[in-house]
């Protein structure tokens, strides 16, 4: 994963920041108003439900589905992308996601990662 300065130059992202475990922000860059900023308990409970889902479909299924490696929510004006601890508010309609999931997926991690989900 690239880091969060150079996250803030893909088309459409307004915010990136990372998360710990327990919820806590551990950086945060970006123009959203701070009671998005601080999503961060959300983030991790949305990864959990998550991986409680992939794990239900693993189970049933002859796939692999697991580890689980990200999730994303459109939403009508912002959408929201995580992957592992970082999450990224994107304005919807101008959200380069391609480039943004490649970013996020394909390169090496950047700075503190207490978990890989």
């Amino acid at each position: 994963m690239i880091g969060l300065d150079r996250l803030m130059e893909i088309k459409g992202v307004v915010s990136a920041g990372q998360f710990s475990e327990d919820g806590k922000v551990i950086r945060k860059v970006g123009e959203l108003p701070e009671d998005l900023m601080t999503s961060a308990e959300l983030c991790v409970r949305q990864n959990n439900s998550s991986r409680e889902f992939l794990e239900t479909l693993d189970k049933g299924s002859e796939r692999d589905w697991l580890p689980l490696m990200g999730w994303a929510i459109w939403g009508g004006k912002y959408s929201v992308v995580v992957v592992g601890n970082t999450r990224v508010f994107v304005e919807t309609s101008r959200a380069d996601f391609n480039q943004l999931i490649i970013d996020l997926i394909g390169s090496e991690a950047t700075g503190p990662r207490p978990r890989n989900y």
